[in-house]
């Protein structure tokens, strides 16, 4: 074993060793001979475009109108700034965010650090405020002028704009050395010196931009503008190379593993590799992006292994998941650009497979289905898209081109995407005139590792209001949410049985609510449910799909039923040690009604257990049609551990029910209830959400405002959230929480005229739902139970030996339809269903 100091750059007071054995050694000299033989025929630019490309790009510019659109905006507004700057250069450039109060004579002063401070403490740059951003903001909105005229020196060869675009590179290389790279918690920065993993996204990638499209003015002996000298001088490209080292250094050597900080930094060790002159340096630090990991940063080679079949995404969270598979697609086609010898598209073609499995997770108003810290409204990447198609191209690889060539057409006709930005304008060429658009979504899905199942039954009538859809899931992951076995409801254009979802990080609210139980529709066990361990102590058991039809793929048995069966261990902490079962069916009746059936097991192992079963619902009330339920104000029902410790992103007040307010609880009640969620005040008009929850002993329930859904529609994302808990003292096993949900608008009366739960030996079995459609009346016998049980009731006359099934009988009391979805055998007074190895079946009587 051997030690080699990566890089000692001037004034950075971290270096770092990595061994590494002679057989890494010998392969990293081949690797880096192989590249050098590449590059030595490089001229710059060669980042993002080549010097060779120019002219097919300006002949794109004149014929195609999206890309002179592109090109006039471009020039329209750096023009702009290059007549400012020419006007009083010195001025333009004082401009920069320098600490004069710190200026050596004969010196450029350094730049005013970045930092935030909460509570006294130095933190990241999270919720930095808009005073604490401003020397950012006026560095990164500088860095950009000098890339826009960087761009424009490009395309028209006119030095006015490289000159431009050297004084602003030559005034920030100068500056940043008089500072050092912090080394805080190993994550600090040269001028972000608490958040080096923001700087190197924001201001690290791109410095090596901006060189390399002036590298040819540069080479010619192009000039700088000094404001202490007064003068144009010369270029300090040693200075350059210093930097560039820096920042790639920043990346390899500070920062985590295992999570999307890898990829999220990539990009400034990339451009910044790529921007160093000596090939055999350039090669160096272009392998960690490729082959060679760190302790502190991951390479492609590892980052792919989140990609392990096609369709796997990247494991965290919506907007995080395709941001992360995003840039690496960027990255693999610019380096592949750069060597097209290493086919990336064909050697980890799975990464490009999973940029719009996104697509598949929405809702029919096109609202992505919400797990963790994930948007509700994030839109595809598109310009990923077209990436991976142009590195496809590059790569022969004709499916993956078939893929996304019906994506972006159709974004394209539908005017959800716009080709816009210097990217586009090198790298997209192709029309996509002649490509198909429709997207088909399946029955279900999943989304494997955050533990969700999710149901859609589409209506024939082509209406979004009418479609039906749902999802339970639940997993722990970075940037996920110690949420338990949490589900979200789809009906009438909106989803009305909501996540909570996220804002600002670090946050009280975001600590102690967003990221804990309280926060989403779960059950929470002894009041006590947790994560523990794991990503900033959020840990959770994932999830586990026990059955489900139609499975994922398949078309389903009937095309008006389908179910899922989880099951989930809340074992975190020492208080609750609960088990779970979780039964989540969508039932059509008609074109345009419907409705949800939610029965969920629990029981813990602990003595006097109690399990709290939560649903929120945007809206402006929840209203009860049972008058005899006495509620009255618990104001401290939730508050136990609403002063208990905090620390940030270590420990929390679980389980988070003590933000909610206007707490009002009912006397213990044993009967069915029925009960409604309002939500009056959307632009489409009122539309509710109706409750039937046949009753059981030892329950009580409470209605409160929880905190505002984000991302609701409005006015409801200002608006409290209308909650419903449900308690039941003792197990949940044996007679679980069963709730019916039936969507409405005002323009309908719901579906649902009655629900009658069904027991055997005192134990819950299913129920007996009748609903009046426009066209019929009928009822549903839904036999829900745990694998390998049986029901049998002779005045029914049902025997089922399964886990779901759905009997629906006329309002003659004629057989119109048998569903099993999971079972081996049902019957039917005369009508016997044995399922054999398919274990599903359907039957439509009426046919």
């Amino acid at each position: 074993m051997s030690n080699r100091n990566y890089v000692i750059v001037k004034h950075m007071t971290l270096l770092k060793q990595v061994k590494i054995t002679a057989c890494y050694v010998f392969l990293v000299w081949i690797t880096i001979t192989q590249f050098k033989a590449w590059s030595q025929t490089q001229e710059r630019p060669f980042i993002l475009v080549k010097a060779s490309e120019r002219e097919k790009i300006l002949d794109k510019i004149e014929k195609q109108d999206w890309a002179n659109e592109i090109y006039t905006n471009l020039q329209k507004e750096t023009n702009r700034r290059v007549d400012i700057f020419y006007k009083n250069p010195e001025a333009f450039i004082k401009k920069l965010p320098f600490d004069w109060s710190k200026k050596q004579q004969n010196q450029f002063p350094p730049f005013l650090k970045t930092t935030h401070v909460a509570n006294g403490v130095q933190e990241n740059l999270d919720n930095a405020t808009d005073e604490e951003w401003r020397p950012a903001e006026l560095l990164i909105n500088n860095l950009q002028v000098a890339l826009n005229c960087g761009v424009m020196y490009y395309l028209t060869e006119d030095e006015k704009y490289a000159y431009v675009a050297s004084s602003i590179l030559y005034s920030f290389l100068k500056s940043v050395q008089q500072s050092e790279v912090s080394t805080w918690r190993g994550r600090g920065g040269w001028l972000f010196p608490y958040d080096g993993f923001r700087e190197v996204r924001v201001i690290g990638y791109k410095l090596p931009l901006i060189y390399d499209f002036i590298h040819p003015y540069l080479k010619q002996e192009g000039k700088a503008f000094d404001i202490f000298k007064n003068n144009k001088v010369s270029f300090p490209f040693e200075d350059a190379q210093k930097v560039f080292k820096a920042y790639a250094n920043i990346t390899v050597n500070y920062g985590q593993t295992g999570s999307n900080h890898c990829a999220l930094e990539a990009p400034s060790l990339v451009f910044n590799a790529l921007a160093m002159d000596d090939d055999t340096d350039r090669e160096q630090w272009l392998s960690y992006f490729l082959t060679e990991s760190t302790e502190n940063q991951d390479a492609l080679n590892v980052m792919v292994k989140n990609y392990k079949n096609e369709g796997d995404i990247w494991p965290e969270t919506s907007q995080y998941l395709n941001h992360t598979t995003s840039i690496l697609a960027r990255l693999m086609l610019v380096v592949n650009k750069y060597n097209p010898s290493l086919k990336l598209g064909k050697k980890y073609p799975n990464v490009l497979h999973a940029l719009p499995r996104l697509d598949y997770f929405v809702y029919p108003n096109n609202e992505i289905v919400r797990w963790g810290d994930g948007h509700r409204r994030a839109h595809a990447p598109y310009e990923a898209y077209e990436n991976a198609y142009a590195l496809a191209k590059m790569d022969g690889l004709t499916q993956i081109q078939n893929k996304f060539a019906p994506l972006i057409s159709g974004a394209i006709r539908k005017g959800k995407y716009k080709r816009k930005g210097i990217e586009a304008l090198f790298w997209y060429d192709d029309d996509f005139k002649d490509a198909p658009v429709n997207i088909e979504l399946s029955r279900t899905d999943r989304v494997y590792h955050a533990g969700i199942v999710l149901q859609r039954n589409l209506s024939s009538t082509g209406n979004p209001k009418d479609d039906m859809m749902c999802f339970v899931g639940g997993a722990h992951m970075v940037h996920g949410h110690a949420e338990g076995m949490n589900i979200e409801l789809y009906g009438e254009g909106q989803v009305l049985g909501v996540d909570h979802g996220r804002k600002s990080y670090g946050k009280n609210l975001h600590e102690n609510y967003s990221r804990i139980f309280a926060a989403h529709n779960t059950v929470i066990v002894n009041g006590s449910s947790q994560g523990e361990g794991g990503w900033v102590n959020l840990g959770m058991n994932k999830v586990k799909p026990v059955t489900m039809e139609p499975e994922v793929g398949k078309e389903g048995v009937s095309p008006h039923h389908s179910f899922s069966l989880t099951s989930f261990v809340d074992d975190k902490g020492d208080k609750a040690e609960a088990t779970q079962e979780r039964t989540l069916a969508l039932i059509r009746t008609s074109p345009t009604t419907g409705y949800y059936v939610d029965v969920f097991r629990s029981k813990s192992r602990l003595p006097n257990e109690y399990h709290d079963y939560l649903y929120h619902n945007i809206g402006d009330e929840l209203v009860f049609d049972n008058q005899d339920l006495d509620f009255k104000e618990t104001p401290d029902r939730y508050m136990a551990n609403a002063n208990a410790p905090w620390k940030r992103n270590k420990q929390y007040r679980h389980p988070g029910w003590h933000f909610f307010e206007d707490v009002n609880t009912s006397k213990l009640y044993a009967s069915d209830v029925k009960a409604t969620f309002h939500t009056k005040k959307l632009e489409q008009g009122a539309v509710f959400m109706q409750l039937h929850i046949p009753g059981f002993e030892n329950r009580t329930y409470t209605k409160v405002k929880a905190p505002t859904t984000f991302e609701s529609p409005e006015p409801y994302n200002h608006m409290p959230t209308p909650t419903l808990v449900i308690r039941k003292e003792g197990e949940a096993w044996n007679n679980p929480f069963v709730v019916v949900f039936e969507p409405f608008n005002d323009m309908e009366t719901p579906s649902v005229q009655s629900v009658t739960k069904i027991e055997q030996d005192g134990i819950y079995k299913g129920l007996k739902i009748v609903s009046k459609t426009p066209s019929e009346t009928v009822t549903q016998f839904i036999i829900t139970q745990s694998k390998n049980q049986v029901f049998k009731n002779d005045t029914l006359g049902i025997h089922f030996e399964g886990t779901f099934a759905i009997i629906t009988i006329n309002e003659d009391d004629s057989l119109k339809s048998i569903y099993v979805g999971e079972g081996e055998k049902l019957s039917y007074k005369n009508e016997v269903v044995t399922t054999n190895s398919l274990k599903s079946y359907y039957k439509d009587y009426s046919k």
